[in-house]
């Protein structure tokens, strides 16, 4: 599986400019380029979230979570492609119990849509 994953931190920049109140100090260290302040070491570094990637899913499960998003979405995103990734053997089913019924009440839909439409033809 593919995630994409978003970290932070936190970098201070310092320089030392002559200046004769605190506004003309901004504006010339606003002037300044970066390359002339003094970098910090990276502080509290912070992961803030891992999202799976689209490519993770078929495009018939990416059409799903597309039509269930536009006509549902009852249910956050990750928990959508947590249930498209669900077996019977996962704990999905009872960690999610909220979001289930509308999930597989929606992929029943699914699955008879595309059903009818391949009898139809």
């Amino acid at each position: 599986m593919k995630y994409k994953v978003t970290a932070r931190y936190t970098v201070f920049c310092t320089l030392e400019v002559d200046a004769d109140t605190t506004s003309d100090a901004f504006e010339k260290a606003f002037a300044t380029d970066l390359k002339d302040y003094t970098h910090s070491s990276p502080e509290d570094f912070e992961m803030k979230d891992a999202v799976l990637l689209e490519e993770n899913f078929t495009e018939e499960q990416q059409a799903f979570m597309k039509a269930y998003e536009d006509n549902v979405g009852s249910a956050p995103t990750e928990i959508v492609k947590a249930f498209m990734l669900a077996t019977e053997d996962d704990d999905f089913y009872a960690n999610h119990s909220e979001y289930y019924t509308t999930l597989a009440d929606a992929r029943g839909v699914w699955e008879d849509a595309k059903r009818y439409f391949k009898e139809a033809k």
